[in-house]
Order: structure tokens, then C-alpha cells, then sequence
């Protein structure tokens, strides 16, 4: 794809563009954020993975956060014990950016099952560092529209919409920075 687009010096330039980036959620749940080392090792795994790191912050669920947000597997033989860990304490929530982020991230990941994953994909985040199948150190968005979603849910403030229009052609540029006190990724400011 040709983009054309005015330079800072008023010429017209075109420039040739992979494809535009995509968002998908990622989650560092309870069982590694309680380990703080498990937890710079992961985010040094998603740097070095080439995701550009859009946002970024630590929360904890209430139990009624979690029944939402697990909602669609209410009924399920693991939903309660799922609900009870999602609220046991700290978490990390990202928005992560790069092509096709979605696929990358859950392969990264590794399969939910944490026997599994050490099997078929031992260097994978969840064979390395899951303890069981709900303990099992992350989750990712599996779809387009679960990562709309998703992302909403943790990040109500922030507008995927605006994101794409605004920032993802600078960021696909390679235009960005990262900001180490804030562990995320910006564009540079021009004053």
C-alpha cells in the first residue's frame, strides 16, 4: 500500500507501508504479578516479541469485575475458580500493538493448558511460568472483536478509534520512543 502524505518540510512524500498495525489486550494475571521478577521478565518477553507497548497499567478486580468480565463462561465447571484467582490480587493490563498483534500474542502466550504448553510449546510464557490451567500467567484477546471489547472493558478512557486515525501511522513508522519511567511507548512531542 502507497501512502502520500506532506513531509515536515512541506514536500510530498510517498512511502510504502506494511500493514496497519492492530491492537489486542494482554493481561499479566495474579500468579505472576505477585512475582516481580516474573513480572519484568514478561514485559521484557513483549519487548523483545517487537509489540509496541500503547498502554499499560496495574489494577486489582473486585469479584463483580471479574463475574463481568468472565461472563460468557458463567455456568462452566471453571468460571468460580477462575472468578476467585482474577480477584485474588494485583494484575497487569496492556495494549499491545504490532501486525497481526492478536496472533502473535497468543502465540506467544502458548496453549491455556499449562500441560500442554510445556509439551508442544516450551517456550512459550505459560509453559515457562503457568502453574495450572486457571494459574497459567496471561491471557490475550482471540479475535478482532474480543480485543475491541476487551481493551474497553480495561481501558474505558482510551479510544481505539481516535488511536488508529491519530497515532497508529507514526507508530507503524517506527516513529516512536519508549519511555522508560512509564514502560509504554510514545510518539515524540514537536513543539
Amino acid at each position: 500500500m502507497l501512502i502520500s502524505y506532506y513531509d515536515s518540510k512541506g514536500m510530498l512524500t510517498t512511502h510504502r507501508c506494511a500493514k496497519a498495525l492492530q491492537l489486542t489486550l494482554a493481561v499479566i494475571k495474579p500468579d505472576a504479578v505477585a512475582h516481580p521478577v516474573i513480572l519484568e521478565a514478561l514485559h521484557q518477553r513483549i519487548l523483545e516479541n517487537n509489540f509496541i507497548i500503547v498502554r499499560s497499567k496495574d489494577l486489582v478486580w473486585r469479584r463483580q469485575d471479574s463475574e463481568k468480565f468472565y461472563s460468557e463462561h458463567a455456568g462452566r465447571f471453571f468460571y468460580q475458580r477462575l472468578v476467585e484467582f482474577m480477584s485474588s490480587g494485583p494484575m497487569r493490563a496492556y495494549v499491545l500493538a504490532r501486525e497481526d498483534a492478536i496472533t502473535h500474542w497468543r502465540e506467544l502466550m502458548g496453549p491455556t493448558k499449562v500441560f500442554r504448553a510445556r509439551y508442544t510449546s516450551p517456550l512459550t510464557i505459560r509453559a515457562q511460568y503457568g502453574l495450572t490451567d486457571t494459574r497459567n500467567t496471561t491471557h490475550g484477546s482471540d479475535s478482532v472483536e474480543s480485543a475491541q471489547r476487551e481493551i474497553s472493558f480495561f481501558f474505558p478512557d482510551f479510544s481505539q478509534e481516535t488511536w488508529m486515525e491519530r497515532e497508529e501511522l507514526g507508530f507503524r513508522k517506527g516513529r516512536m520512543e519508549y519511555n522508560q519511567k512509564k514502560q509504554i511507548h510514545t510518539l515524540p512531542v514537536h513543539s
